[in-house]
Protein backbone atom coordinates (compact mmCIF):
# COMPACT_ATOMS: atom_id res chain seq x y z
CA UNK A 1 0.00 0.00 0.00
CA UNK A 2 0.88 3.33 -0.83
CA UNK A 3 1.46 5.41 2.29
CA UNK A 4 2.95 8.78 0.26
CA UNK A 5 -0.62 9.52 -1.48
CA UNK A 6 0.27 13.16 -3.13
CA UNK A 7 -3.63 14.07 -3.50
CA UNK A 8 -1.96 15.77 -6.88
CA UNK A 9 -4.69 13.25 -9.13
CA UNK A 10 -2.81 11.97 -12.22
CA UNK A 11 -1.97 13.60 -15.78
CA UNK A 12 -4.55 13.07 -18.75
CA UNK A 13 -2.24 10.64 -20.24
CA UNK A 14 -2.12 8.28 -17.22
CA UNK A 15 -5.95 8.28 -16.83
CA UNK A 16 -6.39 7.55 -20.38
CA UNK A 17 -4.13 5.10 -20.18
CA UNK A 18 -5.87 3.51 -17.47
CA UNK A 19 -9.24 3.02 -18.98
CA UNK A 20 -7.51 1.25 -22.06
CA UNK A 21 -9.48 -1.81 -23.21
CA UNK A 22 -5.84 -2.81 -23.64
CA UNK A 23 -6.08 -3.59 -19.67
CA UNK A 24 -8.93 -5.53 -19.87
CA UNK A 25 -8.45 -9.67 -18.54
CA UNK A 26 -7.85 -11.65 -22.04
CA UNK A 27 -6.58 -14.68 -19.47
CA UNK A 28 -10.50 -15.96 -20.42
CA UNK A 29 -13.41 -15.76 -22.03
CA UNK A 30 -15.63 -13.76 -20.72
CA UNK A 31 -19.11 -15.70 -20.52
CA UNK A 32 -21.14 -12.75 -18.43
CA UNK A 33 -19.80 -9.21 -18.40
CA UNK A 34 -21.61 -9.08 -15.18
CA UNK A 35 -19.88 -11.26 -13.23
CA UNK A 36 -16.41 -9.74 -14.56
CA UNK A 37 -16.67 -6.54 -14.29
CA UNK A 38 -15.13 -3.96 -12.03
CA UNK A 39 -12.74 -7.26 -11.23
CA UNK A 40 -15.83 -9.31 -9.57
CA UNK A 41 -14.47 -12.46 -11.43
CA UNK A 42 -11.37 -12.08 -10.08
CA UNK A 43 -12.02 -12.14 -6.95
CA UNK A 44 -15.65 -14.44 -6.92
CA UNK A 45 -12.54 -17.29 -8.29
CA UNK A 46 -10.64 -16.56 -5.10
CA UNK A 47 -13.25 -16.84 -3.02
CA UNK A 48 -14.55 -20.03 -4.54
CA UNK A 49 -11.30 -21.51 -5.19
CA UNK A 50 -11.89 -21.30 -9.04
CA UNK A 51 -8.70 -21.18 -11.64
CA UNK A 52 -8.13 -18.28 -13.20
CA UNK A 53 -7.91 -19.62 -16.57
CA UNK A 54 -11.43 -20.45 -16.66
CA UNK A 55 -14.38 -18.54 -17.64
CA UNK A 56 -17.26 -17.85 -14.61
CA UNK A 57 -20.95 -19.22 -16.05
CA UNK A 58 -22.96 -17.40 -13.57
CA UNK A 59 -24.61 -14.04 -13.75
CA UNK A 60 -24.40 -11.45 -10.71
CA UNK A 61 -25.63 -8.61 -9.63
CA UNK A 62 -23.19 -5.96 -10.37
CA UNK A 63 -23.86 -2.71 -8.12
CA UNK A 64 -23.89 -2.98 -4.06
CA UNK A 65 -26.61 -1.28 -2.32
CA UNK A 66 -30.35 -1.09 -0.97
CA UNK A 67 -31.63 -1.37 -4.68
CA UNK A 68 -33.75 -4.50 -4.95
CA UNK A 69 -35.26 -4.08 -8.79
CA UNK A 70 -34.28 -6.55 -11.01
CA UNK A 71 -33.36 -5.66 -14.05
CA UNK A 72 -34.18 -7.33 -17.78
CA UNK A 73 -30.83 -8.44 -18.18
CA UNK A 74 -30.79 -10.00 -14.91
CA UNK A 75 -33.70 -12.48 -16.22
CA UNK A 76 -33.13 -13.00 -20.00
CA UNK A 77 -29.70 -14.43 -19.77
CA UNK A 78 -28.72 -18.37 -19.87
CA UNK A 79 -26.41 -18.47 -17.18
CA UNK A 80 -26.97 -21.52 -14.99
CA UNK A 81 -26.80 -19.48 -11.94
CA UNK A 82 -26.91 -15.82 -10.12
CA UNK A 83 -25.46 -14.41 -7.78
CA UNK A 84 -26.98 -11.05 -5.58
CA UNK A 85 -25.97 -9.00 -2.73
CA UNK A 86 -28.37 -8.33 -0.68
CA UNK A 87 -31.39 -10.31 0.67
CA UNK A 88 -34.39 -7.91 -0.90
CA UNK A 89 -33.46 -8.34 -4.32
CA UNK A 90 -32.94 -12.15 -3.33
CA UNK A 91 -36.48 -12.44 -2.69
CA UNK A 92 -37.56 -10.39 -5.56
CA UNK A 93 -35.76 -12.26 -7.88
CA UNK A 94 -37.24 -15.81 -6.84
CA UNK A 95 -40.81 -14.21 -7.49
CA UNK A 96 -39.62 -14.22 -11.22
CA UNK A 97 -37.27 -16.51 -12.03
CA UNK A 98 -36.76 -20.12 -11.17
CA UNK A 99 -32.99 -19.73 -11.90
CA UNK A 100 -30.94 -20.95 -8.79
CA UNK A 101 -30.08 -17.78 -7.28
CA UNK A 102 -27.87 -17.23 -4.36
CA UNK A 103 -26.85 -14.29 -1.93
CA UNK A 104 -22.87 -13.65 -2.01
CA UNK A 105 -20.70 -11.00 -0.35
CA UNK A 106 -19.71 -8.30 -2.37
CA UNK A 107 -16.38 -9.36 -4.58
CA UNK A 108 -14.48 -6.16 -3.62
CA UNK A 109 -15.63 -6.24 0.11
CA UNK A 110 -14.59 -10.28 0.23
CA UNK A 111 -11.22 -8.67 -1.27
CA UNK A 112 -10.81 -5.65 1.02
CA UNK A 113 -11.10 -8.03 4.33
CA UNK A 114 -9.27 -10.65 2.97
CA UNK A 115 -6.15 -8.47 2.06
CA UNK A 116 -6.94 -6.68 5.50
CA UNK A 117 -7.04 -3.32 3.65
CA UNK A 118 -8.00 -0.43 6.18
CA UNK A 119 -7.72 3.46 6.25
CA UNK A 120 -4.74 4.84 6.26
CA UNK A 121 -3.66 6.69 9.38
CA UNK A 122 -2.91 9.58 6.86
CA UNK A 123 -5.98 10.35 5.27
CA UNK A 124 -7.10 13.78 4.39
CA UNK A 125 -9.62 15.74 2.29
CA UNK A 126 -12.66 13.77 0.10
CA UNK A 127 -12.76 11.47 -2.68
CA UNK A 128 -16.08 12.56 -4.65
CA UNK A 129 -17.31 9.96 -6.77
CA UNK A 130 -19.25 11.96 -9.46
CA UNK A 131 -22.55 10.26 -11.03
CA UNK A 132 -21.33 8.10 -14.09
CA UNK A 133 -22.31 7.95 -17.43
CA UNK A 134 -22.11 4.72 -20.08
CA UNK A 135 -22.17 4.43 -23.42
CA UNK A 136 -25.66 4.21 -23.69
CA UNK A 137 -26.74 6.32 -21.08
CA UNK A 138 -25.91 10.62 -20.54
CA UNK A 139 -25.29 11.58 -16.39
CA UNK A 140 -26.38 15.25 -17.19
CA UNK A 141 -25.46 17.72 -14.59
CA UNK A 142 -23.88 21.10 -14.19
CA UNK A 143 -20.28 19.95 -14.11
CA UNK A 144 -19.17 23.93 -13.19
CA UNK A 145 -21.59 24.37 -10.70
CA UNK A 146 -20.65 20.81 -9.09
CA UNK A 147 -16.96 21.67 -9.17
CA UNK A 148 -17.81 25.06 -7.05
CA UNK A 149 -19.52 23.03 -4.57
CA UNK A 150 -17.01 20.78 -4.16
CA UNK A 151 -14.45 23.96 -3.63
CA UNK A 152 -16.67 24.95 -1.03
CA UNK A 153 -16.63 22.37 1.48
CA UNK A 154 -15.51 22.63 4.71
CA UNK A 155 -11.42 23.14 5.17
CA UNK A 156 -11.83 20.37 7.19
CA UNK A 157 -12.66 18.41 4.13
CA UNK A 158 -10.13 19.46 1.53
CA UNK A 159 -8.47 18.53 -0.28
CA UNK A 160 -11.05 17.41 -3.01
CA UNK A 161 -10.09 15.07 -5.28
CA UNK A 162 -12.79 13.33 -8.01
CA UNK A 163 -12.32 9.37 -9.01
CA UNK A 164 -14.13 8.90 -12.77
CA UNK A 165 -15.51 6.29 -13.80
CA UNK A 166 -13.93 4.90 -17.19
CA UNK A 167 -16.61 5.72 -19.61
CA UNK A 168 -16.41 9.36 -18.56
CA UNK A 169 -12.77 9.75 -18.84
CA UNK A 170 -13.25 7.69 -22.44
CA UNK A 171 -15.99 10.61 -23.41
CA UNK A 172 -13.34 13.61 -22.22
CA UNK A 173 -15.17 14.65 -18.69
CA UNK A 174 -12.23 14.33 -17.29
CA UNK A 175 -10.85 17.82 -18.75
CA UNK A 176 -13.32 20.29 -17.21
CA UNK A 177 -12.13 19.01 -13.56
CA UNK A 178 -8.41 19.01 -14.70
CA UNK A 179 -9.46 22.43 -16.14
CA UNK A 180 -10.22 23.73 -12.76
CA UNK A 181 -7.34 22.54 -10.32
CA UNK A 182 -10.08 19.03 -9.13
CA UNK A 183 -7.14 16.06 -8.75
CA UNK A 184 -8.57 13.53 -10.96
CA UNK A 185 -8.34 9.61 -10.46
CA UNK A 186 -9.20 6.59 -11.38
CA UNK A 187 -9.73 3.00 -10.80
CA UNK A 188 -9.08 2.63 -14.56
CA UNK A 189 -10.42 -0.04 -17.31
CA UNK A 190 -13.81 -2.14 -15.50
CA UNK A 191 -12.30 -5.49 -16.86
CA UNK A 192 -8.81 -4.92 -15.12
CA UNK A 193 -8.49 -7.69 -12.71
CA UNK A 194 -6.56 -5.06 -10.75
CA UNK A 195 -9.86 -2.52 -10.37
CA UNK A 196 -10.50 -3.57 -6.99
CA UNK A 197 -6.47 -2.72 -6.00
CA UNK A 198 -6.80 0.79 -7.42
CA UNK A 199 -9.66 1.27 -5.89
CA UNK A 200 -8.75 1.03 -2.82
CA UNK A 201 -5.71 2.57 -2.98
CA UNK A 202 -7.27 5.58 -3.90
CA UNK A 203 -10.31 5.25 -1.56
CA UNK A 204 -8.11 4.41 1.93
CA UNK A 205 -6.14 7.68 1.35
CA UNK A 206 -9.31 9.85 2.45
CA UNK A 207 -10.82 10.75 5.15
CA UNK A 208 -14.43 11.32 3.75
CA UNK A 209 -16.31 10.32 0.44
CA UNK A 210 -19.04 11.90 -1.71
CA UNK A 211 -21.21 11.64 -4.85
CA UNK A 212 -24.08 13.48 -5.98
CA UNK A 213 -25.66 10.50 -6.65
CA UNK A 214 -25.61 6.98 -4.37
CA UNK A 215 -23.88 4.04 -5.69
CA UNK A 216 -21.60 1.26 -4.65
CA UNK A 217 -18.84 3.75 -3.71
CA UNK A 218 -20.73 4.80 -1.02
CA UNK A 219 -21.20 1.28 0.51
CA UNK A 220 -17.61 0.86 -0.01
CA UNK A 221 -16.84 3.93 2.04
CA UNK A 222 -18.94 3.44 4.92
CA UNK A 223 -17.87 -0.54 5.32
CA UNK A 224 -14.50 0.75 5.56
CA UNK A 225 -15.51 3.55 7.58
CA UNK A 226 -15.32 6.62 5.43
CA UNK A 227 -17.83 8.52 5.88
CA UNK A 228 -19.94 9.63 3.09
CA UNK A 229 -21.83 12.55 2.11
CA UNK A 230 -24.55 12.69 -0.67
CA UNK A 231 -24.19 16.36 -1.89
CA UNK A 232 -23.90 18.80 -5.05
CA UNK A 233 -25.38 19.41 -8.08
CA UNK A 234 -28.04 16.30 -8.72
CA UNK A 235 -27.88 14.41 -12.05
CA UNK A 236 -30.78 13.28 -14.96
CA UNK A 237 -29.97 10.34 -16.87
CA UNK A 238 -31.12 10.04 -20.49
CA UNK A 239 -31.00 6.92 -21.90
CA UNK A 240 -30.41 6.53 -25.87
CA UNK A 241 -29.98 2.77 -26.15
CA UNK A 242 -29.66 0.46 -22.79
CA UNK A 243 -33.00 -1.84 -23.52
CA UNK A 244 -33.00 -2.77 -19.50
CA UNK A 245 -34.23 0.57 -19.15
CA UNK A 246 -36.84 3.28 -20.16
CA UNK A 247 -35.82 5.32 -23.12
CA UNK A 248 -34.72 9.23 -22.73
CA UNK A 249 -34.97 10.96 -19.39
CA UNK A 250 -34.61 7.77 -17.01
CA UNK A 251 -36.20 8.32 -13.33
CA UNK A 252 -33.58 6.36 -11.55
CA UNK A 253 -35.15 7.88 -8.19
CA UNK A 254 -37.60 5.05 -7.31
CA UNK A 255 -38.83 3.96 -3.81
CA UNK A 256 -35.73 2.14 -2.79
CA UNK A 257 -33.27 5.07 -3.86
CA UNK A 258 -35.70 7.56 -1.81
CA UNK A 259 -35.23 5.80 1.31
CA UNK A 260 -31.39 5.56 0.35
CA UNK A 261 -31.41 8.91 -0.10
CA UNK A 262 -32.89 10.21 3.21
CA UNK A 263 -29.86 8.08 5.01
CA UNK A 264 -27.11 9.92 2.74
CA UNK A 265 -28.31 13.18 2.17
CA UNK A 266 -26.03 15.96 3.38
CA UNK A 267 -22.45 16.55 4.84
CA UNK A 268 -21.49 13.97 7.20
CA UNK A 269 -18.26 13.91 8.97
CA UNK A 270 -19.51 11.05 10.81
CA UNK A 271 -21.04 7.45 9.92
CA UNK A 272 -24.81 7.21 11.92
CA UNK A 273 -26.17 4.17 13.59
CA UNK A 274 -29.07 4.45 10.18
CA UNK A 275 -26.24 4.28 7.74
CA UNK A 276 -23.82 1.25 9.65
CA UNK A 277 -26.93 -0.50 9.28
CA UNK A 278 -27.86 -0.28 5.92
CA UNK A 279 -24.20 -0.77 5.12
CA UNK A 280 -24.33 -4.00 7.34
CA UNK A 281 -27.26 -5.04 5.82
CA UNK A 282 -26.25 -5.03 2.30
CA UNK A 283 -22.62 -5.73 2.64
CA UNK A 284 -22.56 -8.90 5.25
CA UNK A 285 -25.72 -10.61 5.03
CA UNK A 286 -25.64 -13.90 7.31
CA UNK A 287 -26.93 -15.78 4.71
CA UNK A 288 -24.15 -15.48 2.33
CA UNK A 289 -22.89 -18.39 0.76
CA UNK A 290 -19.51 -19.70 2.32
CA UNK A 291 -16.22 -20.02 -0.05
CA UNK A 292 -17.00 -24.03 -0.37
CA UNK A 293 -20.85 -23.71 -1.38
CA UNK A 294 -18.90 -20.67 -3.79
CA UNK A 295 -16.52 -23.10 -5.03
CA UNK A 296 -19.44 -25.62 -5.54
CA UNK A 297 -21.77 -24.06 -7.51
CA UNK A 298 -18.77 -22.42 -10.07
CA UNK A 299 -17.68 -25.47 -10.72
CA UNK A 300 -21.23 -27.27 -10.95
CA UNK A 301 -22.21 -24.23 -13.26
CA UNK A 302 -19.19 -24.53 -15.37
CA UNK A 303 -20.29 -28.24 -16.08
CA UNK A 304 -23.75 -27.06 -16.71
CA UNK A 305 -22.38 -25.42 -19.36
CA UNK A 306 -20.07 -27.62 -20.65
CA UNK A 307 -23.17 -30.79 -20.58
CA UNK A 308 -25.35 -28.09 -22.56
CA UNK A 309 -23.12 -27.30 -24.95
CA UNK A 310 -22.67 -31.01 -26.06
CA UNK A 311 -26.41 -31.57 -26.73
CA UNK A 312 -27.67 -28.13 -27.84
Amino acid sequence: MNENFNYKGLSEKELIGLCSDKLATKRHRVAYWTSEAYSFGEHYRNYGYYPSFLPLFVYSDHGVGGIQEVFKHELENNAPAFFVFNEKKYKNYKKQSRKPCYITIPPLIWYRKHNKIEQSKNAKGTIAFPSHSTPEVDSCFDIRKYIEELKSLPEDMQPVCVCLHMHDINKGRHKIFLENNIPVYTAGNAFDIRYAQRFYDILRNFKYSCSNLIGSYTYYSIEMKIPFSLFGESCKYINKADANLEHGTYNYKNKDYLLEEKIFLGIHKEITPQQKKIVENNTNNPKAISRLKMAKILWLSYFKHKIRKVFK
